[in-house]
């Protein structure tokens, strides 16, 4: 049995889609933490190495648990229950979390059922929608702790790619944000999602001929997208409370489009879940 508890420290990577972080852990307790500047589309186990270095000396030997590691274990397909999916050794010291799959409609989670396990563990017996905003958008059905079904969305991934192609690209600078014209683009693609691409269009013409600001170009590019998903994602949101994982950056979008459907929102801290989904994996693997 491999030795990770609580007077033992010991390493959780994780390796969801845009991010790699790792944290060095006493028990439940932070003794440090480190990320990658740049992040590549499917990190390896070279990516785990640089950032348990990052750590420093104590982390090299220590266990860890890595979580989104691609290849590394097979995902488990869904119906299940991600507080009771057993890690997979990978290494005399390193075990690897499977993600989630489904075959209809096809969806991969890699990372985010991490997030799922650990708002169970704080949570218990909570039923309700998780979605989990980033480059990929997970809404996620739970009932009886069981991730039910999922749908993912290449929301996050569109947006970014959007904000930095040359039509765009001046005209989405900066971080200001008008909320009227967010309100006002999500409604519209809400209600008539098949104008998303004109409405992209024409954010493009009112930017060049300068008649609207970069604050309010933001905002509609972010309504447009989020309003096209909502759509499609009606069946997971509509009559349901919904639990909300992510960033704030990410996640504003999502509790600013929510809130305007009337639909009830837990905003949750990313960073807390994570840690609270592998120090749950933590005890699995010490009880085996």
């Amino acid at each position: 049995m491999t030795d990770i508890s609580g007077a033992a420290p010991w390493c959780a990577v994780d390796l969801a889609p845009g991010q790699a972080r790792a944290w060095l852990l006493q028990g439940e307790a932070v003794l440090a933490r480190a990320s990658l500047d740049t992040v590549p589309d499917a990190p390896d186990s070279g990516d785990v190495a640089a950032l348990v270095a990052r750590l420093g000396t104590p982390a090299v030997e220590a266990p860890t648990v890595i979580s989104g590691l691609t290849g590394a274990a097979a995902p488990v397909p869904v119906p299940a229950k991600p507080g009771q999916i057993t890690p997979v050794r990978i290494g005399p010291h390193t075990h690897a979390l499977p993600g989630l799959c489904q075959s209809s409609p096809p969806a991969l989670m890699r990372g985010e059922e991490l997030r799922i396990a650990g708002f169970l563990a704080l949570n218990p017996n909570w039923d309700g929608v998780i979605c989990l905003p980033g480059a990929v958008t997970h809404w996620a059905q739970v009932s009886a702790e069981e991730v039910v079904s999922f749908q993912s969305f290449l929301t996050g991934a569109m947006a970014e790619a959007l904000t930095t192609t040359p039509l765009l690209h001046a005209a989405l600078s900066g971080v200001d944000w008008d909320g009227d014209a967010f309100a006002e683009a999500l409604d519209t693609a809400m209600s008539r999602p098949e104008r998303l691409a004109a409405g992209l269009a024409g954010i493009h013409a009112e930017a060049t001929l300068g008649t609207l600001s970069g604050g309010a170009a933001r905002a509609r590019l972010f309504g447009g997208l989020t309003g096209a998903e909502l759509a499609a994602a009606r069946p997971y949101w509509l009559g349901q409370q919904v639990a909300l994982i992510g960033p704030d950056i990410p996640a504003r979008p999502y509790a600013e489009a929510l809130a305007r459907q009337g639909v009830p929102v837990t905003r949750t801290d990313a960073d807390r879940m994570t840690l609270a989904g592998f120090n749950d994996a933590r005890r699995r693997i010490s009880a085996t």
